[in-house]
């Protein structure tokens, strides 16, 4: 299980020590957040985390990308509840279901299910920040990007108006500018097959992509903002989240 040796006050601690960059954390429905944090440095992912601190969202939707290929290509853990360090997650079974109704490519399946999952991150993390949230977990099991798609639509479908927010697990590389800055580029102009094709491309360097194009696509169809977090030059990996285009960030 990731960063069991730090204690859930030390990370509290990272988050509320961290720039806030929004006024109203329910302003913001999606984050871009590394798949797994740096003990040794917890502030890069409390940086992401900081945001939506102290927020009220009822669920946590979190959407990674399996390394490999799955035998269902969405793949939906069948456990009632996640468990940490920081205690017992339940799972929001009216919404794994409704996923699994909502197109053919959605399973119950533990195939994915493993300690080394992003979703006990993420789940520890949100844990530091709120209290009294279910959560859903979601693996993409597939390299074709009609299932990205596939999936943009059913997060769309059910989560539109509800009060969640989805994490998708991404390691976007700090150290490769470039790549960023064309990145931000291709979604700035919505160039929806070009960011398929970077997507796919065996040049890029970002680990999750499939989790990050699904998280982009959602927030385009959302009218969202994207945001990206490049304040620390020590950081590895860059997250970031998308929020309501309001008058929400902080000067």
């Amino acid at each position: 299980m990731p960063f069991t040796n730090l204690s859930q006050s030390k990370l509290e601690e990272a988050i509320k020590s961290a720039p806030l960059k929004v006024k109203d954390s329910n302003s913001i429905r999606l984050l871009f957040a590394p798949t797994h944090i740096d003990a040794n440095r917890p502030e890069d992912q409390a940086a992401i985390y900081r945001n939506v601190y102290g927020g009220n969202f009822n669920t946590l939707v979190v959407i990674e990308s399996y390394s490999g290929e799955l035998e269902k290509k969405l793949s939906i853990p069948s456990n009632q509840s996640f468990e940490t360090s920081f205690g017992t997650v339940e799972v929001n079974d009216k919404y794994r279901n409704e996923l699994c109704d909502e197109e053919d490519d959605f399973f119950i399946s533990d195939s994915g299910l493993s300690d080394a999952m992003s979703l006990y991150t993420q789940l520890m993390m949100f844990q530091t920040c709120q209290k009294d949230f279910d959560v859903v977990s979601v693996q993409i099991g597939d390299y074709d990007t009609s299932i990205v798609k596939e999936l943009v639509y059913a997060l769309d479908e059910l989560f539109r108006t509800r009060n969640v927010l989805l994490v998708f697990c991404c390691d976007i590389p700090s150290t490769n500018t470039g790549e960023l800055e064309e990145l931000k580029s291709l979604i700035e102009r919505n160039n929806e097959s070009a960011l398929h094709n970077y997507i796919n491309s065996n040049d890029k360097r970002i680990n999750g992509a499939r989790a990050l194009m699904t998280g982009v696509l959602l927030a385009r169809n959302w009218d969202l903002d994207i945001h990206f977090l490049e304040d620390s030059k020590e950081a590895a990996f860059i997250g970031g989240f998308a929020q309501i285009p309001v008058s929400n960030m902080v000067k």
